[in-house]
């Protein structure tokens, strides 16, 4: 347990669990930390080589051996890459809406199409030897750096979160903490400037609709009282509170040709309106 006494520090990061009620911390990790992350990462690298698992240049060549990587590999990233960067200058200069939220789809889909390209590398090299050392680390880390609000440890120990049965909880939390060393924010996602985009046309687009939707009122009432005033139809009586019946009895208030009437022994001014 946390000693109640302790004050905590506000620059731990916090995010959700995957329940959306209770909030999580991320805290800096320590000197100890750090290095029990790095010698799992020995271990688990060394396990996997003895294991027959192949490293990372072996796996490159065995891509470029299969013709899955190379120098058309590269030029088509490439490619991507600038095509990418010139499409989110064209959106992020764009001032009509149409052609921002065209441009904002294209984006998106270049996005898309660059990630799928990449996984032609990125997925091969994920069963390396150096990348499930790594994510061995980042487990490790996860176990160490992750809180609750009043500071106690999420997992007292890296066996714990091995053991976690709340997978939901084990892999967001891991998710959190890779962004944090990352130095990413945990809605980075919403920050790209497709998201941004769209934002700004759904706003956009319910401004205009209310406002067509309040000109279509104001049309529709005009119509009405025309209709009215054709058909020789006044508008109903007003009826007036004993407040403003005593204050015209006073002279506060102009008199105009009006009745005083009681109705369920109330009294009440029914004021006729002006021809």
């Amino acid at each position: 347990m946390v000693d109640e006494n302790i004050i905590l520090e506000d620059n731990r990061r916090k995010f959700k669990g995957p329940d959306g009620k209770e909030d999580y911390y991320i805290a800096m990790p320590t000197a100890e930390d750090i290095r029990g992350a790095d010698w799992t990462y020995s271990k688990i690298y060394t396990k996997s080589l003895i294991e027959g698992i192949t490293t990372a240049a072996e796996m490159q060549d065995i891509l470029m051996k299969r013709g899955i990587i190379g120098p058309e590999f590269e030029q088509r990233q490439q490619e991507l890459n600038n095509e990418l960067a010139r499409k989110v200058i064209e959106l992020e200069n764009s001032g009509d809406v149409d052609d921002k939220q065209l441009l904002a789809v294209e984006v998106a889909n270049l996005r898309s199409e660059l990630f799928n390209w990449n996984q032609r590398l990125n997925g091969p090299m994920s069963n390396t030897c150096e990348q499930i050392a790594d994510d061995a680390r980042l487990e490790y880390l996860t176990s160490r750096i992750s809180e609750r609000e009043d500071g106690s440890k999420a997992w007292e120990v890296y066996e714990d979160f091995l053991k976690e049965k709340n997978q939901a909880l084990a892999i967001r939390s891991r998710f959190e903490v890779m962004l944090y060393l990352q130095g990413l924010e945990s809605d980075f996602l919403e920050q790209t400037p497709e998201a941004v985009a769209l934002r700004e046309i759904e706003v956009e687009t319910q401004r205009k609709a209310s406002e067509a939707l309040a000109e279509l009122q104001k049309e529709d009432k005009k119509v009405k009282e025309e209709e009215n005033k054709k058909l020789g139809i006044k508008e109903p009586n007003k009826i007036e509170s004993v407040h403003d019946v005593e204050k015209k009895q006073r002279g506060e208030l102009k008199s105009v040709d009006d009745d005083v009437v009681i109705k369920d022994n109330t009294v009440k001014k029914v004021v006729k309106p002006k021809k």
